[in-house]
């Protein structure tokens, strides 16, 4: 599915902005949500179309062992998707 004509891969990295919680003021979903909105415009891609990858639900959070090889994974993810974003809102 990474390379499917009609899709597009989306790699979110995003700031954590406390040591429990990864956005508990709601800022950062805010910015990814107006990201993909101007990445299907620009893109003349479906939402539908889209897989999107963010860490705190596609890297494992309890176990250290999966935690630490899903990180390990990270560049390949991220060279396989065809748009990397950064989200770094001021809080």
């Amino acid at each position: 599915f990474f390379t499917a004509a009609d899709r597009l891969g989306i790699f979110f990295s995003h700031q954590w902005t406390s040591f429990t919680a990864p956005d508990p003021s709601g800022e950062q979903l805010a910015a990814m949500k107006a990201a993909l909105r101007t990445l299907t415009v620009a893109h003349r891609c479906p939402a539908g179309n889209m897989y999107v990858w963010v860490d705190h639900f596609s890297i494992p959070q309890v176990n250290v062992i999966n935690k630490y090889n899903a990180i390990l994974s990270l560049p390949v993810y991220v060279s396989l998707l065809g748009i990397f974003v950064i989200v770094a809102p001021d809080v």
